[in-house]
């Protein structure tokens, strides 16, 4: 009696060859990814400016009272309609 052929990572090893002609190669022209940083002008902003005569940057900021949200108010086949 044979055993049924099983995909998982969990599975017995016996074909492990087989296993790795499926991973998918990853494109060389795609640079890696790496931690992201702040702006030089923006880390530069959050720290007290001791220089005379340059004047400090400013953040912007939105009033107290401003929503960051809003309502689409689309279906779903309104939102992935392409014209």
């Amino acid at each position: 009696m044979s055993r049924p052929t099983i995909s998982s990572p969990l599975a017995d090893s016996a074909k492990g060859a087989a296993a790795k002609k499926m991973l998918p190669k990853r494109n060389s022209s795609f640079p890696s990814s790496q931690a992201l940083r702040p702006f030089p002008t923006v880390s530069a902003a959050f720290r007290p400016q001791n220089q005379p005569g340059k004047k400090p940057m400013k953040i912007i900021e939105p009033p107290a009272n401003h929503r960051s949200t809003f309502v689409l108010d689309l279906s779903q086949a309104e939102f992935s309609r392409q014209d």
